[in-house]
């Protein structure tokens, strides 16, 4: 059997790529992850997702807390992406960075494959209100200045 791919494949295709790259909407069944967004060149949609986990209490420093961002490619040609983190605490009506990470790095997350940002407490008996925003910006192509914030973990970690 011979499938015969033509123009109203091409045209398809066009209609997806734009369709992907449409901002979406609070009504929309989108079953991209949470997270996911595009990378776009001079050429077609590239999707990938910004991941990060809670702040929480380091495994390795004692009285120090961390986090950890990375991001998980989906399709295109991209290799590498530069992880920029920040870890927040709540102050006063706003967020207060403590800490920035910074690491470019393949796809995927682990040990090797993610940035951090950390602070050591000054006692564990005060409590406090941490986050951190993560950034992914995929190497050699633009994208949105979307970023993943995670949830608000409370912690006895004084300042």
């Amino acid at each position: 059997m011979n499938i015969r791919i033509g123009g109203a494949s091409a045209a398809l295709a066009v209609l997806l790529t734009a369709a992907l790259a449409g901002p979406a909407h609070a009504d929309d069944h989108d079953t991209r992850p949470a997270g996911y967004r595009t990378a776009t060149a001079a050429g077609p949609v590239h999707g990938f997702e910004t991941k990060g986990d809670y702040v929480h209490f380091s495994h390795t420093v004692s009285n120090t807390i961390n986090a950890h961002g990375w991001w998980k490619k989906y399709d295109g040609p991209a290799t590498h992406a530069k992880i920029t983190i920040w870890l927040q605490v709540k102050s006063g009506s706003g967020w207060k960075t403590l800490d920035k990470g910074v690491k470019t790095v393949p796809s995927g997350g682990g040990s090797n494959k993610r940035a951090v940002a950390n602070w050591k407490c000054t006692n564990l008996i005060a409590k406090n209100h941490f986050r951190t925003v993560v950034d992914a910006d995929i190497v050699g192509y633009p994208d949105g200045a979307s970023k993943l914030t995670t949830k608000t973990q409370t912690l006895y970690c004084g300042l």
